[in-house]
């Protein structure tokens, strides 16, 4: 009989036992936290926004929207989706220049496709990534690169569009009094004695007297009046 109980005994503490272990919160695997509540989205889009980069190393910086890159020991030319600085020779095409270098030069870079592969130059197409966000957004949150949307590569539009109004009316960058960038009242700028419409900071936009000057918020509303980008600052041709 004693036997018999103390058999009852060890059968309740095990089944005890397995059932405390059913019932116990699963402990997180080694090295990995538990979530937490996620971050609110910041202004410029960070990192871990995207899942689908290939990651590649800086090894020239070209202008402030272009670079080159080493991909898996191929060398490719990267032009920066959604934005366009002045070129080199332009006003401000240094300084864009500059805080490109500051931001990726001899970095690991993350790059994200969004529809276009490459564009009529072969360029890749690319938003870039690296540590602190997206480095198009961060040009745009500077004020060294104004927004130039091409369908379709329209992902992150409307974030560029809102950094670039913040910039403008901080007068950061290229939109600063330093640099001599206008106060706009439009995204691009055209002359009622010419038939050319530019960005605000090209030289030729520069020179337009304040009574000529005729702004259009888009380059359609340019077009639908008779205006054609300029050839030195090559606005785009649709938005």
């Amino acid at each position: 009989m004693k036997k018999l109980v103390s058999l009852l005994f060890i059968l309740i503490a095990v089944f005890s036992l397995a059932l405390g272990c059913a019932v116990s919160p699963q402990e997180a695997p080694s090295g990995v936290t538990p979530s937490s509540t996620p971050e609110p989205r910041t202004t410029v889009p960070a990192l871990g926004q995207s899942n689908k980069l290939v990651q590649a190393s800086v090894v020239r910086i070209v202008d402030g929207d272009t670079i080159e890159v080493n991909i898996s020991g191929n060398l490719h030319r990267v032009r920066y989706i959604g934005i366009d600085t002045p070129e080199t020779g332009q006003p401000g095409g240094e300084e864009a220049t500059n805080v490109n270098v500051e931001l990726v030069a001899g970095r690991t870079v993350y790059l994200e496709k969004d529809i276009s592969e490459t564009d009529r130059y072969g360029r890749l197409l690319r938003y870039v990534w690296v540590e602190e966000g997206m480095v198009n957004a961060l040009l745009v949150a500077r004020g060294y690169a104004q927004v130039a949307t091409y369908p379709p590569d329209v992902k992150y539009q409307q974030e560029f569009l809102e950094l670039q109004r913040q910039a403008r009316e901080a007068g950061l960058g290229l939109w600063g009094a330093s640099q001599q960038a206008p106060v706009t009242e439009g995204v691009y700028v055209g002359s009622s004695n010419s038939d050319k419409y530019h960005y605000p900071w090209c030289r030729y936009a520069t020179q337009i007297s304040p009574e000529n000057e005729v702004w259009f918020s888009s380059a359609a509303e340019a077009q639908a009046m008779g205006y054609v980008p300029c050839k030195v600052c090559k606005p785009p041709t649709t938005d």
